[in-house]
């Protein structure tokens, strides 16, 4: 019997095109609503984040900090390593409870380069140019104390106490004046983390958003 090559190849052809689309067809059916909602967040842009939690932002503090002070019985303003912070044009010291307002020179400025960099970037955005607020800095042992009976948050170690450390808030800012679109706090908070996520690459700084706690926890990486 004689073999049709021809006829043999073409039939060779239907059957291997046929076994893609059945292939393709089963694999679409069989996505299960778990793994068809992974593909759609996978396609998402996804935002940046921080994540230097304690053991990483205390080794830094211990490296680039000072001994921590025992309480606030100390004349703060003769620690050759610590410069007061005020509020000023860049940015504004809330009232602090638990904290005493000196940082270590490169704490300090690592402040201001964050409250600069963010007002340029409101500017570039033709918005009302705002300050940050800063909510908390250096914690004496006694501080440490008393704060952990009221925020889950605190630690007996904490980076806090190395004068490296300090929080902005990201839902509150302070308008330097009225020029300008008055972005929402959202937004704002977006701004400065990219302001921060830059400072990060960098490795001049390392960033966690608190939990329970609606401010950006920063140390001083140099």
């Amino acid at each position: 019997m004689k073999i049709n090559l021809r006829f043999i190849k073409m039939v060779s052809i239907v059957l291997a095109t046929a076994t893609i689309v059945c292939s393709i067809t089963s694999c679409k059916g069989g996505m299960s609503e778990k793994e068809k909602e992974a593909a759609r967040n996978a396609k998402k842009e996804k935002p940046f984040y921080f994540n230097d939690y304690q053991d990483v932002q205390l080794a830094a503090a211990k490296k680039w900090g000072i001994t921590p002070i025992a309480s606030r019985d100390t004349d703060f303003s003769k620690i050759p390593q610590l410069e007061k912070i005020e509020t000023c044009d860049l940015y504004e010291v809330n009232y602090l409870a638990h904290s005493v307002p000196y940082l270590t020179h490169h704490a300090k400025a690592l402040l201001e380069t964050i409250a600069r960099n963010y007002q340029d970037s409101l500017a570039a955005r033709h918005a009302r140019v705002e300050k940050i607020v800063v909510t908390s800095v250096t914690r004496t042992l006694e501080d440490v104390q008393r704060l952990q009976k009221v925020n889950t948050n605190a630690v007996a170690n904490s980076s806090h106490c190395y004068g490296t450390t300090f929080d902005i808030a990201h839902n509150s800012f302070t308008a330097v004046n009225k020029e300008g679109e008055e972005l929402p706090y959202a937004e704002q908070k977006i701004i400065l983390g990219h302001v921060l996520y830059r400072l990060r690459m960098q490795h001049k700084c390392l960033v966690l958003v608190e939990e329970r706690q609606p401010c950006y926890h920063i140390t001083v990486n140099y």
